[in-house]
């Protein structure tokens, strides 16, 4: 029997570049965005609490203090990861149009090809990383094959059949961008990239809808959604199940904000996270009190709080519930001008 320790962690991209970069989405929202609601570029209409952490820097100050924070976030889960010594790190992320593109994204797959080769040090066009590191450095991530298979596999017994990914993704990172930074971010200090993983993708917004910077576009309930909640819950529970059938000790992190700007239909013109639903939701998450989320959450509330990526901590909820876990450390980092909100857990190993 295997055993399991469950994780969450910040995805944000530009965690791994200078400081000057991380408020980079608001930037461009600014300098090329919001066409059509100019409202939003005029700072006068902002939120004063946002117009503070933008300050005269244009947000570089409140980007590189919510670095440090998230830098010890990062090391107090690798220091989780090593106690806990796993043979193998499943890794579930938000994949938009990275692996598959429109109208063939499935709700989520299972990645079982050999692994990938990758450039860590290098994300939207931005070069300037934090460590000073070659752009174009190529690192080999392995995918642990065996374990992806046993998920597969389990996943089709239950009724779960995913999608399988049997080769890199077609574009210059060879796997979703968020996957990259899930990786990097639990190996922050040695960057040697070496644990084996199984990523999991999931398109969490559904609805054949695009986003764009501005946000989502318009929500079609004709067409095909996401995992419900109740969806996403029983996957979590299903995949805590096969990993301790399995005989390997398995991580199990999801890569993933809760709210983000972005995660909305753009015609409601947001221009921060939604803070006020992220932490009653946090109050609930911090106390292990997760076990009704696949009921009490609903995408109604995902759109209108921009949280659909909840739906991946919604998959790790169900895991933890099916092992027993509860949460040892958790943190939530609001932000006003970095556009999403970031949650580190680290659960007690199962």
């Amino acid at each position: 029997m295997g055993d399991i320790l469950g994780l969450s962690i910040c995805h944000f991209p530009y965690i791994r570049m200078k400081p000057w970069v991380m408020p980079n989405v608001l930037r461009g929202l600014l300098m090329r965005g919001w066409l059509e609601r100019p409202d939003l570029r005029d700072l006068s209409n902002w939120p004063e609490e946002m117009l503070a952490d933008w300050g005269a820097d244009q947000g570089e100050t409140a980007g590189k203090l919510a670095q440090a924070r998230q830098v010890e976030q990062f090391k107090k889960v690798r220091g989780a990861i090593d106690d806990f010594n796993p043979d193998v790190m499943v890794m579930l992320y938000r994949d938009f149009g990275e692996t598959f593109r429109p109208p063939d994204r499935p709700k989520y797959w299972v990645h079982t090809h050999d692994g990938f080769d990758t450039k860590f040090y290098q994300i939207h066009g931005s070069r300037d990383n934090l460590f000073e590191e070659d752009p174009d450095r190529i690192d080999h991530v392995t995918i642990h094959t065996d374990m992806a298979n046993l998920l597969g596999q389990g996943l089709e017994a239950r009724g779960l059949a995913p999608v399988y990914s049997k080769e890199p993704s077609n574009n210059p990172l060879q796997i979703g961008h968020n996957c990259v930074a899930g990786i990097f971010h639990t190996d922050w200090e040695a960057q040697e990239f070496k644990m084996p993983i199984v990523p999991i993708g999931f398109d969490p917004f559904g609805y054949e809808r695009p986003r764009v910077p501005e946000g989502l576009g318009p929500w079609d309930k004709t067409k095909e959604p996401p995992l419900t909640p109740a969806e996403g819950f029983a996957l979590g529970q299903a995949i805590a199940t096969i990993s301790k059938e399995s005989s390997y000790r398995v991580a199990l992190v999801a890569a993933t904000n809760w709210s983000n700007s972005q995660n909305t239909a753009s015609s409601r013109g947001s221009l921060m996270p939604y803070r006020e639903n992220d932490l009653k939701r946090f109050e609930q998450w911090k106390a292990s009190n997760f076990a009704d989320w696949g009921d009490s959450w609903t995408h109604e509330e995902m759109e209108e709080n921009a949280e659909w990526e909840c739906l991946l901590s919604i998959v790790l909820a169900g895991a933890m519930t099916e092992v027993g876990g509860t949460v040892q450390h958790a943190d939530i980092h609001t932000n006003t001008v970095l556009n999403s909100d970031w949650v580190t857990t680290i659960f007690d190993p199962r």
